[in-house]
């Protein structure tokens, strides 16, 4: 690959400007003629079944247009399972589930009439434990009927021999897990849990929907534009052709934007009422209404030998789904790739269940199911070091996956960073060897802990892309790529600029929109650098082989011989003889000659990534991910053995992002995921008293502030180049991997420091404290 002149720069933001200075309009912002406002009535209860709604005295109230209950809604919806109706019709399965919704003049007209739909009750038995749920005589038993539920393809049935509230089990078999365990010299066990946490977005979802005078309909909302359009269409009955979704700038989603339950509601209460209605979450319902990252026991049984070999890994993951699946249905599945991705294991056996719990949705999170298996693999690798007595870094050495490898389920390794990118963080904390605390400030001990990781990009994957020359000489790319504040702008907008060898300046970008732009999965899955800059690449080369055929009829050359740069064509190795892209265009050539004004050059580019099943019993195959990508961090960080506190105050982060198509941009996202990252590890929960939410606000839900997080000296981004043969310019995406070795590298370090195995996240003052009394309660 020739010297590239765009791409692999640290180009500014094209959105900085507009952002900085508060002029970025949101969907919280849009106001159109007779807009309405939405408001939904929620279950106070975490199981019941709906005896009765009387909305009689709601639609009596002055200035309320339209009441929608269940009654309204056709058929239920989902992801991979249809399980959920966007209003619930016979039971409410969790406190938070929606049960009527309202259109008004105003909001508080709205919330007013909310408050007078009356709901009878009768209350049925609730299961918030995964582990009493998965039991083949739980508590409650949440879907009766999920026997009957609509599936989609990629979501196979369950076998009805596990727990009635089981609704996925996938399965990885890989060697003879009774040699593997006999080979081992240690085999150490261990339960770990994660939390069920908000994406705390500083956006709350919001969407508009208008009702056309053809009957055809408009949404507008933040991201994932073809997802929400499918889910709307299915969840409201319509063809696709009446349904338009136009999207906009979004305020933070890091997954948790995806499901068109909002924009459903929206467009229900549109048509009741025919004029436009808005919707948007309040931050209480952001956290009953919206979905969360999904809580998950793991549990872990390794072999390894006395040099330090992992010889066999057994995993048990349970997934505590929410009240529907959801994505959960996916997670179950794809979180088995974080722990396939980064060691080679001889033998290896997991099995993850989804379950039904009384809880709100469990969703897609930054991560998307990595996070949480990662959280106890990382963990039981410095266990495992200090049984065998060798140094955690050198596990982890020992047993990484190698280039042309393949991994426990069967794929075959390209584009492995790993190494390499633990080097950096190791070098860059001063790692030596397990540090000694040292004792500093009276209570404060201070240690290093390290980790590793991956996150996956699942295939199969689409993006397309339409490229325009204009008149001008500008190039206009469409495409339906998600701008979420990760700036995918920015750096789609490099990879076209690279193709035509202009300024990123010279490149404008339309709005998604399914009218107008074509079909991209959109931003999940860390997908759009890899994908939609794939896409872009090609419709770029078609708009170019256009431009150079009518170029070369005025230069009297074969297209093969030209090139464009600047905004012009010459012959390659004779710059001077060559034309303006403006004067191919321009009125004074001849006709047969000039492109016309508007119909001139429109490249299109469609970009597939195919996986290849995997078998069922099994999980084996050669492919089931476009790429992944590695990444390792390592902490400082203090304890105070009085008080409980954890500080983290240095952190070093490594990632193999393939070429980096503008390196600022990645080291802000590994930035950006510290500070998550840290949130997730020692503040963030969802508590819950007997189903109900008790933290439903910033004031009482923990998410660290500025004066948590390092200072911007001590939190020190790596970028490892391991290229990808597939990706545009040999990159890939980075987005969610970042967040994913944090919580266990902080772990490591809080139990080399204080000698207290944090194995359930968030790492509290209150466990800390109990972990340091309980040598003492025990003797």
């Amino acid at each position: 690959m020739g010297e590239l002149t765009v791409v692999g720069k640290s180009v500014k933001r094209l959105d900085a400007l507009e952002k900085v200075t508060g002029r970025t309009i949101y969907c919280t912002d849009e106001k159109l003629p007779g807009m309405l406002f939405a408001k939904a009535v929620r279950s106070p209860y975490p199981h019941a079944r709906i005896l009765s709604i009387d909305a009689s005295r709601a639609e009596r109230l002055a200035g309320v247009k339209a009441v929608a209950t269940g009654k309204d809604v056709r058929r239920r919806a989902g992801a991979f399972l249809r399980d959920q109706h966007i209003i619930a019709t016979e039971r409410v399965r969790f406190v938070g589930d929606i049960v009527a919704a309202v259109a008004a003049a105003s909001l508080e007209t709205a919330e007013e009439a909310a408050g007078l739909i009356d709901v009878e009750y009768e209350q049925l038995p609730a299961v918030m434990d995964v582990e009493e749920a998965i039991k083949k005589q739980p508590p409650a038993v949440l879907h009766p009927e999920l026997a009957t539920y609509d599936r989609i393809a990629a979501m196979p049935y369950t076998s009805s021999d596990l727990g009635p509230n089981v609704f996925r089990h996938f399965k990885v078999r890989n060697g003879d897990m009774v040699k593997g365990f006999a080979q081992a010299d240690v085999v150490v066990s261990n339960r770990y849990s994660t939390a069920r946490i908000q994406h705390c977005q500083m956006e709350p979802h919001a969407s508009i929907a208008r009702v056309e005078p053809d009957g055809s309909c408009t949404v507008w909302t933040g991201k994932g534009l073809w997802g929400v359009r499918r889910f709307v269409c299915w969840a409201l009955d319509l063809p696709p052709s009446k349904v338009r979704v136009i999207g906009h700038n979004v305020g933070g989603s890091f997954g948790g934007k995806v499901s068109g339950l909002a924009e459903s509601i929206a467009l229900l209460l549109a048509q009741k009422a025919r004029r436009p209605v808005r919707i948007v979450l309040s931050r209480d319902e952001m956290f009953v209404g919206a979905s969360t990252r999904i809580p998950m026991v793991v549990y872990i049984k390794d072999g390894v030998t006395r040099d330090g070999r992992l010889v066999a890994r057994q995993m048990e993951v349970l997934l505590a789904g929410g009240a529907y699946a959801d994505h959960a249905a996916s997670v179950v599945r794809n979180c088995a790739f974080g722990a396939s991705g980064t060691y080679s294991i001889p033998n290896f056996m997991l099995d993850s269940y989804a379950v039904y719990v009384n809880q709100p949705l469990g969703g897609p999170f930054r991560g998307y199911g990595a996070s949480q298996v990662v959280w106890a693999i990382e963990q039981q690798m410095d266990i495992l070091a200090e049984e065998i007595g060798i140094d955690p870094e050198e596990i982890r050495r020992r047993n990484l996956l190698k280039e042309g490898g393949h991994s426990v389920m069967g794929e075959l390794v390209h584009s492995i960073g790993a190494e390499e990118c633990l080097d950096k963080v190791a070098r860059g904390i001063g790692w030596q060897s397990k540090a000694t605390p040292v004792i500093a400030d009276g209570p404060w001990r201070r240690a290093k802990g390290i980790a590793i990781g991956n996150k996956y990009s699942w295939a199969p994957a689409t993006a397309s892309a339409v490229v325009k020359v204009l008149e001008d000489g500008t190039i206009e790319v469409l495409t339906s790529a998600d701008e979420v504040g990760q700036g995918a702008r920015t750096v789609l907008s490099q990879i076209a600029a690279e193709e035509f060898q202009v300024d990123v300046q010279h490149i404008k970008w339309v709005i998604a929109d399914t009218g107008v732009t074509p079909y991209d999965d959109g931003a999940i899955s860390s997908r759009q650098t890899f994908n939609t800059g794939n896409a872009i690449r090609l419709a770029c080369q078609d708009a170019k082989r256009q431009l150079f055929e009518a170029a070369a009829v005025r230069l009297e050359v074969s297209p093969r011989d030209l090139k464009t740069a600047n905004g012009r064509v010459f012959v390659e190795g004779s710059p001077d003889r060559g034309i303006s892209v403006e004067s191919l265009f321009a009125t004074s050539a001849r006709v047969e000659t000039r492109l016309l004004e508007g119909a001139g050059i429109l490249g299109k580019g469609i970009w597939r990534t195919t996986g290849i099943p995997e078998d069922p019993e099994t999980g084996q195959s050669e492919k089931l991910c476009s790429f992944y990508t590695h990444g390792a961090t390592a902490v400082d960080v203090a304890v105070n053995v009085e008080t409980g506190e954890v500080k983290v105050e240095r952190i070093y982060s490594a990632f193999d992002t393939g070429r980096a198509v503008n390196p600022r941009l990645v080291e802000a996202q590994i930035e950006g995921g510290v500070g998550m990252g840290i949130g997730a590890s020692i503040y963030e929960e969802m508590l819950f008293d007997e189903g109900h939410p008790t933290n439903t606000s910033f004031m009482d839900y923990k998410i660290p502030t500025i004066t948590e997080i390092p200072s911007t000296e001590n939190v020190v981004p790596a970028i490892v180049e391991a290229y990808h043969k597939e990706g545009p310019y040999e990159a890939k995406g980075l987005g969610e991997a970042v967040l994913v070795p944090v919580s266990p590298a902080i772990a490591n370090a809080v139990y080399n420091a204080i000698g207290v195995r944090i194995k359930d996240l968030p790492i509290t003052r209150e466990k800390i404290l109990a972990g340091l009394r309980a040598p003492a309660e025990g003797s």
